[in-house]
């Protein structure tokens, strides 16, 4: 990899119209060159659950068409891809999907399989090998789409598959699970999702199940109780024993604060370990003092994520950044500096080593979903195509070109390369 020079921006540019042009044409071509240089990581998108909803629509070559363009034109070498599963692939079949989703807005139908989670929760109806099953499917259309593309893509899931990332020969994906709801109370199910490709979990998405409970949806505000049972703490050593990290993004306080306390005797006794040390890790979460939102991190959680060697992916969701349509002027300009903010405090706190993306971009999973491209958008950036404009503002505020590398892939390259085997 070439070294990149920290440019200093002309001194000549001022603060007329055209100057203002010239210099953020400045930025933006900087931005594609350190875009170019290293291989740029999203730590957290839905692709797999994505490509399972729009192939039960009849959609096919959806990477092809959607997203490689994208990742192509702005250098982005891994995708880190969770298998998401709907609240209601786990209930009774008869009552699994609403009545007309496409009548109804997206909201309105996340408020109402969050109601119904807990009702077939609290009442033990909920169909935890349902969502095993949708988890294979999810696995087997990527893996499809991914041999449609085999020349350009592949499945990571070794070090030697992230030798192709690191040296730009393809494009990688790396699957992992966004909450084990799945596999019910059968550990053994961590170790055939690992024979299948999948190389981390987190215990659970935003809602309770046999391991966990998670926190609230960005969209509310409530501290939700309930620790990590005894068998979510057995499936925390399962992973720790096959090499699998673990995300604490949509963990409630009450289990990050176990989580966290486990972790901290794990460092303590590594040296005397046969299984090396993995830090725990946030994909998709952004700082809570910027925002205040139970999706984020407070100042200490930061803190001691960053300690043990973790990272944290910073999210595009307008909730979690707390972007308001609202907000005066330009939409772009506002939203890309609700992010830029969060990702400046990180910094500040933590160093530049702790950092990362996570986009979590989700309005092309909800047009896949409903059939509809007219939604109200939920993402501060619009693909992965608009992350040079992210990146292209971090440097007008004034962030080292350095740190900014470590950002956009250098900090998760070395994760995964420990992480891999």
């Amino acid at each position: 990899m070439k070294p990149i020079q920290t440019s200093i921006c002309p001194s000549n540019i001022s603060s007329d119209s055209t100057a203002y042009h010239s210099q953020t044409n400045y930025y933006k071509e900087r931005a594609k060159q350190l875009h170019f240089s290293i291989p740029v990581i999203d730590a957290h998108n839905d692709l797999a659950g994505e490509l399972l909803l729009r192939h039960q629509h009849g959609e096919r070559d959806v990477i092809r068409r959607l997203y490689l363009p994208h990742w192509k034109a702005s250098g982005f070498q891994l995708i880190v891809s969770s298998i998401y599963i709907e609240n209601a692939i786990f209930y009774p079949e008869a009552e699994s999907a609403p009545t007309n989703p496409f009548s109804q807005s997206p909201s309105a139908i996340s408020q109402s399989t969050q109601k119904n989670w807990n009702e077939y929760w609290t009442k033990g109806a909920l169909y935890w090998e349902q969502g095993f099953l949708n988890t294979l499917a999810q696995i087997k259309i990527l893996k499809e789409e991914i041999q449609g593309l085999s020349e350009e893509l592949c499945l990571v899931t070794t070090r030697k598959d992230l030798e192709a990332v690191k040296s730009k020969e393809k494009i990688g994906i790396l699957l992992y699970m966004e909450g084990l709801d799945c596999i019910g109370s059968e550990l053994d199910k961590i170790h055939t999702l690992y024979q299948l490709g999948i190389r981390g979990a987190s215990l659970t998405w935003s809602r309770p199940n046999l391991l966990a409970t998670g926190c609230c949806t960005a969209t509310r505000f409530q501290d939700i109780p309930g620790q990590i049972t005894p068998l979510g703490l057995q499936a925390i050593q399962e992973l720790h024993q096959l090499g699998m990290f673990l995300d604490i993004s949509h963990l409630n306080n009450e289990g990050w604060e176990q989580v966290n306390n486990l972790f901290q005797k794990q460092v303590k006794e590594q040296e005397t370990s046969c299984t090396p040390f993995l830090p725990y890790i946030a994909t998709h979460s952004n700082a809570y003092s910027v925002h205040p939102n139970y999706r984020n991190l407070t100042d200490a959680q930061m803190q001691a994520l960053s300690n043990q060697g973790g990272i944290m992916g910073f999210n595009a969701c307008k909730y979690i950044v707390g972007y308001s349509d609202s907000d005066v002027g330009s939409h772009s300009i506002h939203c890309l500096d609700a992010m830029c903010r969060h990702i400046e405090y990180a910094v500040n706190l933590l160093g530049s080593n702790h950092v990362g993306l996570g986009f979590d971009l989700c309005d092309s999973y909800t047009r896949g979903k409903y059939k509809k491209d007219d939604i109200e958008p939920e993402d501060c950036l619009e693909n992965h195509k608009k992350a040079l404009l992210l990146t292209a503002r971090l440097l007008e505020r004034g962030m080292s070109e350095q740190t900014v590398l470590r950002i956009l892939g250098l900090n998760w390259l070395e994760y995964f390369e420990l992480l891999l085997r």
